[in-house]
């Protein structure tokens, strides 16, 4: 899920399929969104951003938040989804995630009808508890682990 704020500081979340790491130094993330997203609106506005992975437990409302759009409906008031502080930036965490990386935006590309937005990650969060996390692909809510702990473990496995 991308995590952005409108210019009002209300989170928004979508699913989003293309996500990857892309740089070891610094550590960086990048994530594709088509044009005509809301979240594409947001992020093009944003220096900030959160790539939050949900838990099989949130199945449901990842379901909501990829049929929903946020300039229709505020997405966490209408889900279960709640919001847990971040460390370095404004956007806020996806409470009960598998893992919430914290992004500043270093860039984009745009590419067919997608924008590939980069952000250098500058805090990561995984949970102890949960790591069921959901695949957008094949077997929708099929088990993974999370398996870094911070970033020093990440840049480690690059």
């Amino acid at each position: 899920m991308v995590v952005t704020l409108d210019e009002e500081g209300v989170p928004d979340a979508m699913p989003a399929g293309w996500c990857m790491f892309t740089s070891h130094d610094p550590t960086m993330m990048a994530v594709s969104i088509g044009f005509q997203r809301y979240t594409h609106e947001l992020l093009e506005n944003s220096k900030e951003f959160v790539l939050a992975f949900p838990g099989k437990s949130q199945k449901e409302d990842v379901l909501y938040c990829g049929t929903k759009s946020g300039r229709e409906v505020n997405k966490f008031e209408e889900t279960g989804l709640e919001t847990a502080p971040p460390s370095q930036v404004e956007v806020p965490l996806i409470e009960d995630s598998v893992a919430c990386f914290e992004c500043k935006k270093r860039g984009s590309l745009d590419t067919g009808d997608h924008t590939i937005f980069s952000g250098e990650l500058v805090a990561a969060h995984v949970s102890e508890e949960n790591n069921e996390k959901i695949y957008n692909v094949g077997n929708w809510a099929s088990e993974g682990a999370a398996s870094f702990k911070t970033i020093d473990e990440i840049k480690r496995a690059l």
